[in-house]
């Protein structure tokens, strides 16, 4: 218990040390205590009933977590909807391809994540999510209604990996479906007898003598304040446009309003074990501004995914008993170029006229990248006709009213579009190098001409830009009308076999176990929709198999 962190930026307090648990005044208890009520609690609890223990989920809010918030996207190898839709697909082929774009993970337990993949999505069908086949064919970041089988990632592009086949299933429903995931997964918990006490946030682990983890001390905020502790969470919301600062405004207030009430706190014992599933360090902006300073830096532009639930208290709750951080600077960060498909024909420039990626790239690659551009600037250079294209792509009956659609014809309109008769007036225009910019759409046309792209652009995607009347789009992440969004993936280092938390020597922290986006995990290296909640499903049941058996086997 020696040299473990005191400084924390939630409102998270050292642990308490019981060395007499038996006569300590332990308000509740169960056999698994789960810290957060979002997707991967969820997980965890309904596994947990399963296997016959009584489950108690304490959650500062009222539960649903950045699950409630997402695309309900879930991504899964082998399973029924692909072959419905017509595509022939296995674990195997699954994990040839994870392997290639990158993982944070052994080999060992991402091949286990996509054995049990296609078991996992039955197994939430079996608790009332709604999962359906029809297939999107289009290039997109997130299909329009109507669609619930699509590519997530570039899987469509790497035949020479594996076998192509679309692995993100959508949750059936109206716009973004994380909500209606969330809503069969609450119910379904529910029903299964797993206690939930909301608006009860965890202050800090309790241990005993041999630094078992043993239970929880927590805050209970008075049910006549729910209505306005509730009123503060919904002030943070990740589809509401340029809400950054609105969100910070709204976590102060709630961090006084909570300190502000009486100090109740109570004991709840865990007879098995804890297990940490409260999200990430989205909503916490010191964190941010350590690990991933862009977002600190544009925290009045970019959109942050989750709730603000995800403020860091739950990897701070694990420091608090020697656990370990890693992948403190895995992210997704969004950054689409299309809708329209004709956009990614464009190229794309730093602040210094230089190209830096392919345009054809997943979205969270290109969001990558262009973080790591000089003051987070970047602009898609099209010719006219490509770029009136795009427009022609958007209007209705197009993309014009799609999740994605919109916000890219309000910076078409509203961020600052740039318009010339040449390449170097343009560049004036947009403040790069003329020489540069000229270059750079000299060196495009002529990859596109003899068929190697020098990024590596496919050409399907690809055009040589007509020399003319020309046009940029800001796509900067200080562009507010460019809509970049993203969430940190970072979190607890957990064994991989169990989801028990480690310490500093690797060793498991006896009773205490993290999933979800509290631990490092499948999302915590390359990533795209439906591997987070995934996830969430493995490494919920995972912990709770372990805390209660001491194994992993579905």
């Amino acid at each position: 218990m020696n040299n473990l962190q005191t400084d924390f930026t939630s409102q998270v307090e050292p642990p308490l040390v019981l060395d007499d648990p038996e006569n300590a005044s332990w308000q509740d208890s169960a056999d698994i205590v789960l810290i957060g009520f979002g997707g991967a609690a969820a997980a965890a609890g309904l596994q947990a009933r399963e296997d016959g223990a009584s489950v108690l989920a304490l959650d500062r809010f009222a539960g649903g977590g950045a699950t409630a918030f997402s695309g309900g996207v879930v991504y899964a190898g082998g399973t029924k909807y692909q072959q419905e839709a017509g595509f022939d697909d296995d674990a195997g082929e699954m994990f040839k391809y994870l392997s290639f774009e990158g993982t944070a993970v052994r080999p060992e337990t991402l091949k286990r994540f996509c054995d049990e993949s296609n078991a996992n999505v039955e197994w939430i069908i079996g608790h009332g999510v709604e999962m359906e086949a029809s297939f999107y064919p289009h290039r997109a970041a997130y299909p329009p209604d109507g669609f619930y089988l699509y590519y997530t990632g570039m899987e469509a592009f790497r035949g020479e990996v594996a076998r192509p086949a679309p692995r993100g299933h959508r949750t059936v429903g109206k716009g973004p479906t994380g909500k209606y995931y969330w809503a069969a997964m609450q119910r379904s918990a529910l029903e299964s007898g797993v206690r939930v006490r909301p608006h009860t946030p965890v202050r800090r682990l309790v241990l005993d003598a041999k630094g078992r983890a043993i239970g929880i001390e927590c805050q209970v905020i008075p049910e006549q304040q729910w209505k306005r502790h509730d009123k503060l969470y919904k002030r943070v919301d990740p589809y509401r446009p340029f809400g950054g600062p609105r969100a910070e405004k709204a976590i102060a207030e709630c961090r006084a309003f909570e300190e502000s009430l009486p100090p109740e706190r109570i004991l709840i014992r865990a007879e098995r074990a804890v297990i940490i599933a409260a999200g990430n360090y989205t909503y916490n902006l010191e964190l941010l501004s350590r690990h991933r300073p862009e977002f600190a830096a544009c925290v009045g532009e970019m959109t942050r995914g989750g709730s603000m639930g995800c403020d860091g208290s739950g990897l701070e709750l694990g420091l608090s008993v020697g656990g370990q951080l890693a992948k403190m600077d895995a992210v997704a960060l969004m950054r689409s170029l299309s809708p329209p498909r004709a956009f990614v024909q464009g190229v794309l420039v730093n602040a210094e006229g230089r190209r830096y990626i392919n345009e054809d790239a997943y979205l969270g690659t290109i969001g990558q990248a262009t973080a790591e551009q000089p003051g987070y600037d970047a602009w898609l250079i099209l010719d006219s006709a490509t770029f009136w294209q795009g427009v022609r792509q958007l209007l209705p009956p197009g993309e014009m009213f799609s999740w994605w659609g919109m916000p890219a014809w309000l910076n078409l309109l509203f961020g600052g579009t740039r318009r010339a008769s040449s390449y170097a007036k343009l560049a004036a225009k947009c403040g790069l190098p003329a020489d540069v910019l000229e270059a750079e759409v000299v060196a495009h046309n002529r990859g596109f001409d003899d068929g190697s792209d020098p990024y590596g652009k496919r050409a399907e995607y690809s055009k040589a830009l007509a020399s003319g009347s020309c046009y940029a789009l800001n796509m900067s992440f200080r562009n507010k009308w460019s809509f970049s969004s993203g969430m940190p993936f970072g979190g607890l280092k957990v064994d991989e076999d169990s989801g028990a938390v480690t310490d500093g020597t690797g060793a498991p922290i006896p009773g205490l176990f993290a999933c979800g986006r509290s631990a490092v995990g499948i999302s915590s290296g390359a990533t795209f929709s439906g591997l987070s909640i995934g996830d969430t499903i493995f490494s919920g049941r995972r912990a709770a198999r372990a805390a209660l058996h001491g194994q992993t086997p579905i």
